[in-house]
């Protein structure tokens, strides 16, 4: 998905992804990789509070591995990073989204703990993501990588953390995270999620036919997605089962994947005209 939102925001600005923005792109990955490994590294309680299957919870990656691991790829990220770019400004980047990665997981910040910072960060990410991409391919299509990445940071941010939550609560409680559904109660969040995905959804579509015409398209796949997360969220709020609890952020996730491969089609098929 990561890998997909920098392409995406890379090739509203440019028709062809140079061998340059391909490096930027792994540079890119291998920064989102040490981030997540962080993350696991420091999940590793509550995740098996929650029958987590991650690979350092459930024993199959070493902790020690694993922490090597993230100044591995941290520092390979940026010493590609520094290569790919001629400007010097994909390093920055990818610093500032190492540092949100480590401020979500890691002390003395512990962003993930508190439902505001948690959902600061995650929108942090998103749009040093899209930002990436941008600046990989030239800074070109200024405007819809705005209006794209804007939305779909949002996207991550109010209803992504917020629905991703809902399935976590036992072992979010363990850890001493003080989250929305914990402080409020699922049945808030849910209309939180709710609420929050009809202003996204709605917000892009308004915006898009007028400004950047081009991602049409993916506004109303937004919209659709919007409606099904809110009607999974809804019709799910007596499930018992974590599987069940977590339907609405396998909606919002399905949701991001659609948009992103439907703003990819309308550029191949504007291309093919």
């Amino acid at each position: 998905m990561v890998l997909m939102r920098f392409c995406t925001a890379a090739l509203l600005g440019a028709s062809i992804l140079s061998d340059r923005v391909w490096a930027a792109a792994v540079a890119w990955l291998l920064a989102t990789l040490a981030i997540y490994v962080l993350n696991g590294v420091m999940d590793v309680a509550e995740d098996r509070a929650n029958g987590s299957t991650r690979p350092i919870s459930a024993g199959s990656l070493p902790l020690s591995a694993a922490a090597g691991g993230v100044v591995a790829t941290a520092a390979l990220a940026l010493g590609i990073g520094v290569i790919s770019d001629e400007d010097g400004l994909l390093p920055l980047l990818i610093l500032a989204y190492l540092t949100c990665g480590y401020a979500y997981s890691a002390a003395p910040f512990y962003g993930k703990r508190r439902g505001s910072t948690a959902a600061l960060l995650v929108l942090g990410g998103g749009v040093l993501t899209y930002a990436a991409g941008w600046q990989a391919a030239g800074r070109d299509g200024d405007l819809p990588v705005l209006l794209l990445g804007g939305a779909m940071s949002l996207w991550m941010a109010g209803v992504g953390a917020l629905a991703k939550d809902l399935s976590d609560v036992e072992g979010d409680a363990a850890g001493g995270r003080r989250t929305p559904v914990i402080r409020w109660g699922g049945a808030r969040v849910r209309l939180l999620i709710i609420v929050n995905a009809v202003l996204v959804a709605g917000g892009y579509l308004t915006i898009t036919p007028t400004f950047a015409p081009i991602l049409l398209p993916s506004a109303i796949t937004l919209a659709v997605g919007a409606s099904a997360v809110g009607v999974i969220a809804a019709t799910t709020r007596r499930t018992r089962t974590r599987a069940g609890r977590r339907l609405p952020y396998r909606a919002f996730m399905i949701t991001q994947y659609a948009v992103h491969l439907t703003v990819l089609a309308t550029l191949t098929v504007a291309a093919v005209r």
